[in-house]
């Protein structure tokens, strides 16, 4: 537990493996909307093998203490800094986003250009329809919003620990119908449940994603930062190009097309880019296809070393 603007949060960092190059960057992985640093296991645990890490939850999510009702990316880049300064203060970096830690760190490259030495981003949301959603996405985010709230009830007065009870025996298609209830009605197509990470970590650790579902400050740091999508969107979309920074797109197998083609033009940012299409996984990538991910990191780590990239000069 690190102290960051005020508050611990959960850090976990590997200095990587002994006889590293010199030089060799440190990976960085941004989890996605109310994610955890859980959902980079199956990830982190193989990339350690090659590289120093940096997994970490941000504030309210996870293990890590609540933060501020208010948490744009404007702050989250800042608590990614502030993590960076305690964990890993000084070296390239290279950065992994999953979805919308994906904005996070494309936003961080903005701002920090002279510390990053590749990126790596997972499924992003798209820019084009969050930075000005139509009326359809905006009723999508209001009702995402009214449902993290309602869920943030449910942790208080004791129902989420129910839900999660019912998750950890088993028994989804009671624990939808109890999340049914919760919502309000909003909730009524198997679509609408999403139990991906719980069902597929490994058994010592469904327990605790479970304990994390049943913590009020998860809904509200999830409250804050969908709130803050599409401003975010905006900010990320206003970014520099990457122009000569090794990247890699991640899209899900079932990425609907306009999307992939939006994540097929973010790869063309850079003349470094790549573009990479998930065999079968949906947008869980990290957990449903993590061989996917590790193989991008793997790539951009060895590229940042025959770059020689010493952290001194700006990869852009």
């Amino acid at each position: 537990m690190y102290g960051v603007g005020g508050r611990r949060l959960h850090v976990d960092f590997h200095p990587g493996p002994a006889g590293a190059p010199t030089g060799a960057p440190t990976v960085v992985f941004e989890a996605a909307l109310g994610a955890s640093s859980l959902g980079w296991m199956f990830v982190e645990r193989q990339v350690r093998a090659f590289a120093a890490t940096v997994a970490y939850d941000r504030a309210g999510l996870g293990w890590s203490e609540p933060g501020p009702r208010t948490q744009d990316l404007p702050a989250a880049v800042a608590e990614l800094e502030g993590v960076l300064q305690a964990a890993a203060p000084s070296g390239p970096l290279v950065l992994v986003g999953h979805s919308y830690g994906a904005l996070i760190v494309r936003y961080y490259v903005a701002l920090h250009p002279e510390r990053v030495a590749g990126l790596v981003l997972v499924d992003p949301p798209g820019l084009e329809e969050w930075a000005h959603p139509d009326a359809a996405h905006v009723a999508k985010l209001e009702t995402g919003i009214r449902l993290a709230r309602r869920g943030g009830w449910a942790a208080r007065c004791g129902a989420a620990r129910f839900v999660a009870w019912l998750i950890g025996i088993g028994a989804l298609e009671l624990a939808a119908r109890c999340a049914v209830v919760v919502s309000g009605g909003k909730l009524r197509e198997p679509s609408d449940f999403n139990f991906t990470p719980a069902m597929l970590l490994p058994p010592d650790a469904k327990p605790i994603m479970r304990w994390f579902w049943t913590r009020p400050c998860f809904y509200d740091a999830l409250v804050s930062q969908m709130e803050a999508l599409p401003e975010a969107a905006r900010l990320v979309a206003q970014a520099p190009p990457l122009a000569e920074m090794p990247l890699a797109v991640l899209s899900a197998a079932d990425t609907p097309p306009v999307q992939a083609a939006e994540h097929e033009r973010a790869a063309r940012q850079s003349r470094r880019g790549q573009h990479l299409a998930a065999r079968a996984s949906g947008h869980w990538i990290p957990i449903e296809e993590p061989e996917t991910v590790i193989a991008a990191v793997r790539s951009l780590v060895a590229q940042a070393v025959e770059m020689r990239y010493d952290g001194s000069k700006s990869a852009l």
